[in-house]
């Protein structure tokens, strides 16, 4: 509300509100007894088309043990604090909406431009690598490591304990490069990680539920780790052990008749060894990566490839060798990690290409261009794929050129996104039988093909006006564009794919720098039609389907501990984040485009359902709408949780994992005990224990720690006395006898108060 803006009504509200907030602060610094605050269902105030919450779990405890601030149970008297704070808003008329805390989360939150950037980068660069994560890849392990312990540090901004930090001091507390990632991995206390991998990988179209802390800069990290496990796609399955050590054995097999034939003809370098994968299921793919390490397959079919691109690890460098339409090009080249097309044969066929790379939404998820083979027709057969050989130098007439080497020139001209790498020859059958056996023997159709490459080379090197071209086209790269990415192509620059199972030796002894093996990697195939049904019952079982199908977001229904996520906050920060100027720090970074991406994606994923709140996304604030929104500002420990609110924890019985965010969650999981440190997380969550899987990200503030090893707390004790509180420490704790309120915890409250107090007088001045 801006300056001269307050009706009567306002200012007189305002000071009544602030009147309270003073009485409040009366009451706390002086050990007065806590007041029933009177809330029931017939009484509460109209919010909206809801009304206020009933504060009857408050007033039944007050009633009974009548407690006062300084003689209380430590966590109930700080819920009491500010369910109290809401009390005095949403009894006025003009008030009812408002955030006493929000000026202190937008400041935060602006304050904390530098580390949004950061991670909106690092999402950036993420998802450009892959649109998706096979669960199977140690790499798609380490990056759910990073982001979960990114979204536990990020619990260290917490507002009600840093009401007087300044923007120094809160974009270190962000920090999150890898470096100071590493750093802080040495200070999570108890570290479950593994566990909770190990339980999402048997996740099929699951849910992930997120009890939230912190708007603002946590809520960033909160919604990173939430996206990354919508990307996630199920382990492939593996192999028996026996078929795995039969594909182990082949390729050992192959690799060592590659380097005896290379030793043999004195070879200084050996080809590319090209697994042939085609019909074969993902578990004999797997069962070749794992065991021999090989990284490059080649697929005849482009649903296939595609299929199988979507769910196995994405450092697979996929070769398409196929015969390729122009209709499907634009499908085939939307993979990120294709390698390599070995089968253009048309202008057609490569334009098609590149027309779908130069996309910016597939170029920025390469990591190199696509390279790319001329297929030759070496045996001159009628209906096989492959331009016409070069049996002869070219004349030099510009308007008779080869259809080779006019292809070649396109490819290089008209193709920024491609790299032309070479020529590829499917030659006769009866060629091949023919040198089976017999390596001293040459093979018309790689003799065809090494021609061919000379004097393709040659012609490319003679064509002084293709030369000029060349020489001022611009190349894409994934760093930024390029200049003179050929230099001087020479004969032996340009690759030669031939060679398969049968004529391998005769093709390395020939000059092959890729042999392309099927058969004898994998053994004799079975019929088309068994092998699809093998291979699609696996993609069906696993990695058609997402692990991760929904995230669910439980939000405060009221401004909580300062800094809490309210309905609000969500939407506000999604606004912000799209915003070219709200950060304090914009002007300073690259571009904002990977923060405004990042908002639009986390848009669209509430829109389709992939992201939800629990409660209605158009709760307004300080409402009772649902089963599903009261109890987080109940005063209750989580134990009771079952009992109290049995259809919340329905509910939470529906998600595959429920993640608890942040201290005071921790806290109620717990009970907020003084348990020993070495008491299991299991057994301080009481009846709660068993009923859900539960997960708890927690920096510690708080003096409740369990789920230590022995020894652990006397280390850290003599290490860092303050590291119960001061927040440099995480990991997953937990439970009875209650702490009492120090003095130092009341004149943190009472700071909290005050802040509340200078707040609004200082707005009241401005509007006077």
């Amino acid at each position: 509300m801006e300056q001269g803006l307050f009706d009567a009504t306002q200012q007189a509200e305002a000071k009544d509100i602030i009147g309270n907030i003073s009485k409040l602060k009366y009451e706390m610094t002086h050990d007065r007894a806590l007041s029933p605050l009177g809330v029931t269902a017939s009484n509460a105030s109209r919010i909206g088309s809801f009304f206020a919450p009933s504060t009857e779990p408050y007033d039944d405890l007050i009633e009974r043990t009548k407690p006062t601030w300084y003689k209380s149970d430590w966590l109930f008297t700080e819920c009491y604090l500010y369910r109290r704070l809401r009390h005095i808003f949403e009894r006025s008329a003009k008030w009812r909406d408002f955030d006493p805390f929000l000026e202190l989360k937008n400041n935060a939150f602006r304050a904390s431009g530098l580390g949004i950037y950061a991670c909106a980068v690092w999402m950036h660069e993420l998802l450009s690598q892959s649109q998706t994560h096979a669960a199977s890849s140690h790499e798609t392990q380490a990056t759910f490591n990073d982001l979960i312990y990114s979204s536990l540090w990020g619990n260290a901004t917490d507002l009600s304990l840093l009401l007087q930090v300044d923007k120094e001091e809160l974009q270190k507390l962000q920090v999150d490069s890898e470096h100071e990632r590493n750093r802080k991995l040495q200070h999570v206390l108890v570290n479950d990680v593994d566990a909770v991998w190990r339980k999402l990988r048997s996740v099929r179209h699951g849910r992930v539920d997120m009890v939230l802390d912190n708007a603002g800069f946590e809520l960033v990290t909160d919604f990173m780790l939430a996206e990354f496990l919508l990307t996630l796609r199920g382990p492939i399955p593996s192999a028996s052990e026996e078929r795995a050590n039969d594909i182990e054995g082949r390729i050992y097999r192959i690799q060592r008749r590659i380097t005896e034939t290379c030793q043999q003809q004195n070879l200084p370098k050996k080809p590319r060894l090209l697994v042939v994968s085609k019909l074969q299921p993902p578990s004999a793919l797997m069962a070749a990566y794992d065991r021999t390490g090989q990284r490059h397959f080649g697929e005849n079919y482009v649903q296939e490839l595609i299929e199988k691109a979507r769910v196995l690890p994405d450092d697979i460098q996929w070769h398409f060798i196929g015969g390729l339409q122009s209709n499907k090009a634009k499908l085939l080249a939307a993979v990120p990690n294709l390698y390599a097309v070995q089968s253009v044969d048309s202008e057609k066929l490569a334009l098609g290409l590149e027309k779908t790379l130069a996309k910016p939404e597939h170029a920025s998820l390469r990591k190199a261009p696509l390279y790319v083979y001329i297929q030759v027709n070496t045996s001159g057969e009628a209906g096989k794929s492959g331009v016409p050989a070069m049996d002869a130098p070219w004349d030099g007439n510009s308007s008779n050129k080869p259809p080779l080497l006019s292809l070649a020139q396109t490819i290089m001209l008209a193709c920024p996104h491609m790299r032309f790498s070479g020529l590829m020859t499917i030659g006769a059958l009866t060629n091949s039988q023919s040198v089976q056996g017999h390596e001293e023997r040459e093979n018309p159709d790689f003799l065809a093909l090494v021609k061919s490459r000379k004097y393709l080379a040659q012609a490319l090197e003679q064509d002084s006006e293709f030369q000029a071209k060349l020489s001022n086209t611009s190349f894409w790269a994934p760093q930024g564009n390029l200049q003179n990415v050929y230099g001087t192509l020479r004969e032996h620059d340009l690759e030669l794919s031939m060679g398969m199972s049968a004529d391998m030796s005769s093709a390395i002894a020939m000059g092959s720098t890729c042999v392309r093996i099927g058969n004898d990697s994998f053994g004799a195939r079975t019929t088309n039609s068994e092998a699809a049904s093998v291979r699609e019952a696996e993609l069906d079982a696993c990695t058609d389907v997402p692990l991760i199908k929904e995230v669910v977001f439980h939000t405060k229904n009221m401004p909580w501990f300062v800094s809490d996520a309210c309905v609000p906050d969500v939407w506000r920060m999604l606004d912000q984040l799209s915003q070219p100027s709200f950060f304090a720090d914009a002007p300073s970074f690259p571009s904002l485009e990977p923060v405004h991406a990042m908002a639009q994606r986390w848009h669209m994923y509430f829109s389709s359902g992939q992201f939800r709140l629990a409660m209605p996304h158009d709760a307004p604030l300080g409402a009772s709408v649902n089963d599903l929104s009261d109890y987080w500002t109940w005063p209750d420990s989580y134990g009771l949780l079952p009992e109290r609110a049995p259809n919340l924890h329905r509910e939470l019985q529906a998600s595959d994992l429920v993640i608890f965010k942040g201290d005071l969650n921790y806290r109620k999981l717990t009970q907020d005990a003084q348990w020993p440190p070495t008491t299991p997380f299991i057994r301080a969550l009481g009846p709660l224990a068993g009923t859900t899987n539960v997960v708890a990200l927690r920096t510690c503030k708080a003096e409740v720690c369990v789920g230590l090893k022995e020894g652990q707390a006397t280390e850290l004790d003599a290490c860092d006395s303050s590291w119960r509180t001061n927040g440099r420490w995480a990991g997953t704790y937990e439970y009875p006898a209650h702490s009492r309120l120090s003095r130092g915890e009341v004149r943190l409250i009472t700071h909290t108060i005050g802040t509340v107090i200078q707040w609004a007088d200082a707005r009241l001045q401005r509007s006077a």
